[in-house]
């Protein structure tokens, strides 16, 4: 008879940071559920609670005007059991205000920018066009020889992404109200005809359409389309343009579509309800009529919708497409100058330095997906956390300053909780002891095989570790160390090869519904794969040049045994309470092992 057994399986803490930020990508530990009901997080929120009343108050120095600021803002889970009801919110209406409305709630209305890109390019996704189409596909007119813009070498992706490299307005701007001020400072006079013909504040009206793409036969490139991220209020008219040809619908039909679809009731093209409106004391463009810039920056929201919208992408709604071209629209598509940024469609991606959030210095990068939005005397920001399944959504009216502030505040005290009760729940649902029965479910020659897996008992640790693994009294994952050294021996000099003994298990995302029998019974359950990743580290001189490097991600699934990967184990779940039955390790032909502590 042979014996297997598998030893402690639980939440522990590196100091080597390359083991700890090397990893190959996506989620540490699963999406924590029901985060509201953490105390980690309950304990977080109030702090953030109290810290804004005391900004708002006075007692605090807030280092923006709260005399003429309001702010709605809330947090919102991917399992939230409302979509429009985020699970913590805050709200603060300006004693200023003379206009709008006299309560907020998470109703009241803002205008909301450039916020209105990331609902574009979402209606973009719904209507499942081909991204890799040149515009002029759509529209014809901009296919023209004498284009200084070739318009044929830009796709509705690169306008979706911000990577056309094309102007950012056509007439807005043109700051034609500060005429007399240019030509004090010693610009030439200009007549009106030198100004383009339509959309220049204080001069003419907005632009037709037929305007429009006129203005853009004449526009000047600024980059070469995907050289770089251009900024670009333009690019989302056009794209509106493309799903116009497409479904034979205006962009207001478009958006108000979208809108029901998810229940986005108070989300529309400028203006809003006046009653409904939180006007704020300075000067703004509440009421305006933004044409047919409205995809670009011209709609108004709520905090409600804006939490139906946030919760939908974070739980791959099917109402946005599939969920793999939903995961698609999340991922980064260009870089920026800056080492922590990236730009995506329409995301603004910014990987804070960890030491900032986890002031510790017990944390990992942490990925955060933003759309940002200004109009005149308003600001708002929506922000998706996807590993951990949650996202923000800021609102201000005011002092625009504002929003960084509260941003930041909430960012600094709501992430680290966030990440220790995600870490938590994953201690509590699959850390253990487990080990194999006598007869396992498999047909496996390994009868009588018995696999144990205990948790530690840190909890400020990055993932779930597996810290030994024996068959028959035998350390697999010492053998596994001996076995990777030769195989990566391939590719690696032995010099470089100094193998820590950190093996760690992170979810792989892949699940599986099926009917076992387990214990003699017919059991339905959902199969749950992991892997594990080890970390190559180097002492030469010169290493610490790339040690950001990561590539641990081209190392999946590269040792097979059996035609079975030596890198994945699955939990096996039980498929109505969620509860962890036990864990399988294909390649050791181990069957089912039962949790046992």
């Amino acid at each position: 008879m042979f014996k297997i057994s598998l030893l402690t399986l639980g939440v522990a803490w590196t100091t080597a940071v390359q083991a700890l930020e090397c990893h190959s990508g996506g989620l540490l530990v699963p999406r924590p559920r029901g985060v509201q009901r953490l105390e980690a997080v309950q304990n977080a929120l109030a702090n953030l609670t109290s810290t804004l009343d005391k900004a708002f108050s006075g007692e605090i120095q807030a280092g923006f005007n709260v005399q003429n600021t309001s702010v709605s803002m809330g947090l919102v889970s991917f399992d939230q059991v409302d979509p429009s009801v985020p699970v913590w919110e805050y709200h603060r209406l300006s004693p200023a205000n003379i206009r709008g409305t006299k309560r907020i709630d998470r109703h009241s209305q803002y205008l909301i920018g450039s916020v209105t890109k990331a609902i574009s390019d979402a209606i973009l996704l719904q209507h499942d066009l081909n991204l890799d189409d040149p515009i002029t596909k759509y529209i014809p007119a901009l296919d023209e020889k004498s284009s200084l813009i070739r318009w044929e070498n830009i796709t509705l992706g690169a306008l979706a992404g911000q990577v056309a490299g094309v102007v950012p307005n056509y007439g807005f701007s043109e700051y034609y109200y500060l005429k007399d001020v240019f030509e004090a400072l010693g610009f030439p006079r200009l007549d009106n005809a030198s100004y383009p013909e339509c959309g220049v504040i204080a001069l003419n009206g907005p632009c037709s359409k037929e305007e429009l793409l006129k203005g853009m036969l004449l526009s000047h490139p600024i980059a070469p389309p995907h050289s770089r991220p251009v900024y670009s209020n333009v690019a989302f008219t056009l794209l509106m343009y493309a799903v116009e040809s497409v479904t034979g619908k205006n962009m207001t039909q478009l958006f108000g579509d979208f809108s029901a679809a998810l229940g986005m009731f108070s989300t529309r093209p400028s203006p809003g309800d006046e009653h409904l409106a939180v006007i704020p004391p300075v000067d703004n463009t509440w009421g305006a009529d933004f044409g047919d810039n409205v995809p670009g920056g011209g709609l108004v929201s709520t905090l409600a919708d804006l939490s139906a919208f946030v919760q939908a992408i974070l739980a791959r709604s099917p109402i946005l497409g599939s969920e793999t071209r939903i995961r698609a629209w999340l991922q980064p598509g260009a870089f920026t100058g800056s080492p922590d940024s990236t730009v995506g469609m329409p995301w603004e991606i910014y990987r804070p330095d960890p030491s900032l959030l986890f002031p510790s210095g017990e944390g990992h990068t942490v990925t955060i997906l933003s759309k940002d939005g200004g109009s005149y005397g308003y600001h708002a920001r929506i922000s998706l956390l996807d590993e951990y399944g949650v996202g923000l959504v800021i609102l201000t009216a005011g002092d625009q300053s504002a929003l960084g502030a509260v941003l930041s505040t909430a960012a600094s005290i709501f992430i680290p909780a966030v990440d220790n009760a995600a870490r938590e729940q994953a201690k509590t649902i699959y850390s253990g002891r487990f080990k194999s029965t006598s007869t396992p479910e498999s047909s496996s020659t390994f009868n009588n095989s018995s696999i144990i897996v205990e948790a530690t008992a840190e909890i400020d640790a990055s993932s779930l570790k597996l810290t030994r693994l024996s068959r028959d009294g035998q350390d697999i994952l010492a053998g596994l160390e001996t076995v990777w050294a030769a195989t990566a021996g391939q590719f690696l000099s032995a010099e470089m090869l100094n193998l820590t003994r950190e093996w760690r298990l992170y979810p792989a995302e892949i699940t599986r519904e099926r009917n076992r029998i387990l214990n003699d019974s017919n059991v339905a359950v959902i199969e749950e794969d992991w892997r594990l990743a080890w970390g190559l580290q180097s002492e030469l001189p010169g290493a610490g040049i790339f040690a950001g490097d990561c590539l641990l991600w081209a190392l999946a699934d590269w040792l097979h045994y059996g035609r079975e990967s030596v890198d994945r184990v699955v939990f096996v779940r039980e498929a109505g309470t969620g509860r962890v039955l036990g864990l399988e390790v294909p390649f050791l032909r181990s069957g089912v092992m039962w949790i046992v502590g």
